[in-house]
């Protein structure tokens, strides 16, 4: 972090420090000004804070620049090159210790400067607002506050310096991936943290046209993007060769970033609810109260919980179409996935009612293994993406990555894994299943289930 970062003035003489590599390549420095669209969460060394001394931090820069070169440049070494690939990441961002290799320091300096932040958000999510599906994390615990984010329009300018030639035009690309594909902080999958260039000339110099694939691959050159006839065979690595791009329904982008990104969001809250079932979720599955809110999701795992923790309400009685089998398709998303009943304890008549399942999660667990695996990222971006004009269209970025190796899905009640639950990930459906979400009939994959969903609606094309 550069000493001018912290808002104070400018001094005479720039102080930051330059490297000194008498025996080393040259070195290209270049500059871009760069402003958020979309809130920040997190970022910051403590969880759930926002640092007050750096804004933006060097570091977390670095680790965002550093997935986006894995994902535009990692299919080049195979499933059995692993370290091959850890040493090449290692030599240009730095590293740890690697087997018997000393740590090194990365062959690109970041600085951060010239930063203007924005003002602080520190109200509590409300799950009626349409930004809630990508900032529930942000939620006040109970007796607690919610989680500070930073609104949008926060500004900074960042330097980037590394050796001239190949690996400059690799750190190049790797910005350009993060500006269109990632942002800064927590939850950049579901389109926090959005940034893009502050000024038209950068925008046309950096940016695309629309959001198609010829467009992208014209700015990434030989790298090849979007071409999901080249993806090798899966694996746990997210790569941006064989993924699949969706873009907005119309030709039409929106000035507005936060527009574009709520309608990103709302697809895959539309798609995660699954209440546009066989013959419509309200007509079979009306609201008690007569209000809009949407029906009884048709997914299946709520009422497999129910079957294996045994205990539920009369009227929330796990549906014949689905059987005990473990399945568990929407931890495709990401896992953990926490699970929440609403707990009913008396009914009208002062009778004690059965309680629904508590304290569940969906977890993964290697083969083998009992003990539960904490996280595994989504594969599915949802987000704004800049374009050169200024302008934003809403994308869904569906990154080419296979599960974990062994990898099982499985329920964990009160900390204790449930051995029965245990399923394969992308599994849609059971044998015994009748699935009464229209999307997970005659399908293999999460995502082909999704991206057909977006087409058939219409919400959504290929790009």
């Amino acid at each position: 972090m550069c000493p001018d970062s912290l808002n104070l003035p400018e001094p005479s003489k720039d102080p930051r420090p330059r490297r000194r590599l008498p025996t080393g390549p040259r070195r290209e420095t270049f500059t871009v000004d760069l402003k958020t669209v979309t809130p920040i969460l997190g970022g910051a060394p403590v969880p759930r804070q926002l640092s007050e001394v750096d804004s933006i931090r060097v570091p977390t820069l670095r680790g965002h620049l550093r997935f986006w070169w894995r994902a535009l440049y990692g299919h080049a070494y195979g499933e059995h090159q692993r370290l091959e690939l850890a040493r090449r990441e290692r030599e240009l961002w730095g590293g740890m210790t690697l087997g018997e290799e000393k740590p090194c320091r990365s062959q690109v300096d970041l600085c951060v400067r010239a930063v203007t932040v924005s003002a602080q958000d520190p109200d509590d999510i409300s799950l009626g607002e349409e930004q809630s599906y990508a900032l529930w994390p942000a939620r006040a615990p109970k007796n607690g506050e919610a989680a500070p984010r930073w609104k949008p329009g926060l500004r900074f300018t960042l330097e980037v310096s590394a050796p001239e030639g190949e690996l400059s035009d690799e750190v190049r690309h790797a910005l350009r991936a993060w500006v269109l594909f990632g942002g800064y902080g927590s939850r950049p999958r579901r389109g926090c943290g959005t940034v893009t260039f502050a000024t038209e000339e950068q925008c046309r110099q950096w940016l695309p046209k629309s959001a198609t694939r010829a467009e992208l691959r014209r700015l990434f050159g030989d790298v090849p993007l979007f071409q999901p006839e080249l993806a090798g065979a899966p694996r746990d690595l997210p790569l941006l060769r064989g993924a699949r791009l969706l873009r907005g329904p119309r030709d039409e982008s929106t000035v507005d970033g936060s527009k574009a990104w709520l309608e990103a969001l709302g697809w895959l809250r539309a798609f995660r609810q699954g209440t546009a079932g066989i013959q419509g979720a309200r007509a079979r599955n009306p609201s008690p109260t007569g209000d809009n809110r949407a029906g009884r999701s048709n997914w299946p795992e709520a009422d497999k919980i129910r079957h294996h923790a045994r205990t539920y309400p009369e009227e929330h009685a796990p549906r014949p179409a689905y059987s005990r089998t473990p399945a568990w398709p929407r931890a495709g998303f990401g896992l953990p996935i926490v699970v929440h009943f609403q707990q009913g304890k008396r009914d009208s008549k002062d009778n004690h009612v059965p309680a629904e399942p508590k304290h569940m999660q969906l977890q993964w667990v290697r083969d083998r293994e009992r003990e539960p695996k904490d996280r595994l990222a989504s594969p599915l971006i949802v987000k704004a993406m800049p374009l050169a004009n200024g302008r934003f269209e809403p994308i869904a970025l569906w990154l080419e990555r296979g599960y974990p190796e062994g990898g099982k899905v499985l329920l964990v009640q009160s900390n204790r894994p449930l051995e029965a639950t245990r399923a394969d990930f992308d599994v849609l459906r059971a044998k015994d299943d009748q699935p009464l979400f229209t999307p997970l009939r005659e399908v293999t994959s999460l995502r082909e289930a999704f991206f057909n969903w977006l087409r058939d609606t219409k919400k959504a094309r290929e790009a």
